[in-house]
């Protein structure tokens, strides 16, 4: 980056043409992050999206701007001068050529709903450049102007006057799509924007520590280059070489850093909670006096699991009704070596609660942390008036974020624990089988999903799953994915429902609601729902022909800015408050009784159902106020 003829121009600090080209891009992404997305954000959050989108336009355009050049050398060697007017005339010229080309191949290559990667790859490379040569055709006129342009010329190509031109021409065009949105009746909302002095802080910070770090690259590199040269002697592979061997470092301590993290955050979620020390009373269980899982062996959500399990009493003041003592059944990673063991595990906790004997058995899969929701388990203990068992299977031990290397292993343990208690449910006799289900939230659900991949839902009915509730499936999920395909053979029309709220049950028409079997929710604003590596090539569905009223009609894809917004989007998300239920983002908590209620088929009045939600309220306060 940064060969080329360089502009000798003492108010640019000779920067190359390239090098004005980024500072152009870098200072025109400002106004595009700004744009609000799914969720609101603090200065810090706005900051850090500003500061990186910054910083990566700078560098991504530089460098395409440098290759456009380097494959212009024949058209620049016409040039027999070398003077600032020349070669800028000249780099103007190669800029609208490459300009157009791009332009060209963007148009040839529109997007397609679902496209494959390799032809989105293709159109973003050519917007890449497309936008590489307009920001370097900004600078590289200015250079052609008479006489350099006086003391105008020399404002506009110093480093401020090209952000300001940058930014300017960024924002015509946020306003200019603003203003059209406006003819077409649609209303545009700022929605709440976050402190704009404290976010340009942060951005201008987080944007110097992305130099820094490439600053930290280049001095890698160099170092690197020259011990290739001096060993090898080869001239021209050594760049090459040397920004690989560069990057394998900071990739090598990066992975060491995640690796060490990682460790220390799974030693600290297997480690018991000081609060649940001694082993449940109940026998109906895990952990205690007859279970066949240890105690000691299990983690902190794993206890917190089993000892919120709802007692028969509270049940039946709540619903007005006798009621069950509910099963609770956790095998931990530590309860056994193995997949085969934690199955057998348990297989004997079933038996030994008698577990299959409840008309309800629901199979659960937790988040990384090995957490699931309480309050979704509350809500099926109330609505069955406690004739159910709950069985979690952890295959994992850290947060979420850093478990998406275990999703192997959550499948498999799944696949397994599936395998084996649907043959446990068919060797009883017809009248004799629970109604088996599945729950699962974010990794939960794609967990819980992955065995079933290539089978739709008739792989869920031959193992005889009655029901399934998933919540906030992640948008890696390939099942979830796949029976979005309204052609294929092993999707039973009607069997799959899509909610974004449990406001969207009551909109069902009768034969909807008798069909469904499989319900996945996802909040039109959940960030977890949407973000993916994909959206760093590609304009996703929910930003083109399926946006729903959470996307600000400004909101447009760009990269990397779209990436790092839902990105951030996805993190606040999650943010809940203990005992205030919401109806939004990853928060599933207010929409859980009535959708348990219609995804597991658990009738109750209108009357038991308010109660219900009352307590579940309560009891999550509680559970905050105890356990933090």
């Amino acid at each position: 980056m940064g060969h080329d003829v360089p502009m000798r121009r003492p108010d640019t600090q000779r920067m190359s043409a390239s090098q004005r080209a980024g500072v152009v891009a870098a200072a025109a992404s400002v106004p595009v992050s700004l744009v609000p997305s799914l969720r609101p954000r603090s200065a810090v959050d706005q900051g850090l999206i500003t500061g990186l989108s910054s910083a990566l336009d700078y560098a991504l355009t530089a460098v395409a701007h440098d290759l456009v050049l380097r494959a212009s050398r024949g058209t620049r060697a016409l040039v027999g001068r070398t003077d600032v007017a020349s070669t800028a005339r000249t780099t103007v010229a190669v800029d609208v050529a490459a300009l157009a080309c791009a332009s060209a191949v963007v148009a040839g290559l529109p997007w397609r709903p679902d496209e494959p990667l390799p032809r989105a790859a293709v159109r973003a490379v050519a917007t890449r450049i497309r936008s590489a040569a307009a920001a370097g055709a900004v600078p590289g006129a200015l250079d052609m102007l008479p006489r350099g342009g006086g003391r105008a010329g020399a404002l506009l190509r110093s480093v401020p006057g090209m952000i300001v031109l940058g930014t300017g021409v960024s924002a015509a065009v946020q306003e200019a799509r603003i203003r059209r949105l406006a003819v077409k009746g649609i209303a545009v909302s700022p929605g709440a924007p976050a402190p704009l002095g404290q976010s340009l802080a942060v951005g201008a910070a987080t944007a110097l520590g992305a130099v820094s770090f490439a600053s930290l690259e280049r001095r890698i590199a160099r170092d690197a280059e020259r011990v290739v040269t001096r060993t090898t002697g080869a001239q021209g592979f050594g760049g090459l070489v040397s920004h690989l061997i560069s990057a394998g470092t900071i990739a090598a301590g990066v992975l060491g850093l995640v690796g060490w993290m990682s460790y220390r955050v799974e030693a600290q979620m297997s480690a018991p909670d000081r609060a649940l020390i001694p082993p449940p009373g109940a026998l109906h269980v895990s952990g205690s006096a007859t279970s066949a899982v240890a105690w000691h062996a299990l983690g902190r959500e794993a206890r917190r699991f089993l000892a919120s399990v709802t007692p028969r009493a509270v049940i039946a003041e709540v619903m007005g009704e006798p009621a069950s003592d509910p099963v609770r059944l956790y095998v931990g990673l530590g309860s056994a070596a193995d997949d085969a063991g934690r199955v057998a595990l348990a297989l004997a906790e079933l038996n030994r609660t008698g577990a299959l004997d409840r008309s309800l058995l629901v199979l659960c899969s937790p988040t990384g942390s090995g957490y699931l929701n309480h309050t979704a388990v509350s809500a099926w203990e109330y609505l069955s008036r406690g004739d159910c068992a709950s069985l979690v299977m952890q295959y994992s031990a850290r947060p979420s974020v850093l478990s998406l290397d275990r999703l192997d292993e959550g499948r498999a343990l799944n696949r397994a624990t599936v395998a084996a208690v649907s043959a446990a449910v068919a060797a009883r006799p017809p009248d004799r089988r629970p109604r088996v289900a599945l729950f699962g939230e974010s990794l939960g659900a794609f967990t819980g999903q992955d065995p079933f991949l290539h089978t739709g839902t008739l792989g869920l009915r031959s193992r005889l799953i009655d029901r399934a509730l998933w919540l906030g499936t992640p948008a890696a999920s390939g099942w979830a994915r796949q029976i979005l395909d309204t052609g294929r053979a092993d999707v039973i029309p009607g069997d799959v429902l899509r909610l974004a709220s449990a406001d969207d049950i009551d909109r069902l028409d009768p034969e909807q609601a008798a069909a469904a079997r499989y319900v996945l929710m996802a909040h039109h604003d959940d960030g977890v729902t949407v973000l993916e590596l994909p959206l760093l090539l590609r304009c996703p569905r929910w930003l083109a022909d399926e946006r729903t009223p959470a996307v600000p009609p400004q909101a447009a894809w760009s990269t990397p800015v779209t990436f790092l917004q839902t990105g951030i989007d996805a993190k606040n998300s999650a943010d809940t408050t203990p005992g205030r239920f919401g109806v939004t983002g990853h928060d599933y908590r207010g929409d859980l009784a009535r959708t348990v209620r219609f995804a597991f088929a658990l009738p109750c009045s209108g009357a038991q159902l308010a109660a219900v939600e009352t307590a579940l309220r309560r009891t999550d306060a509680a559970r905050a106020a105890t356990w933090g």
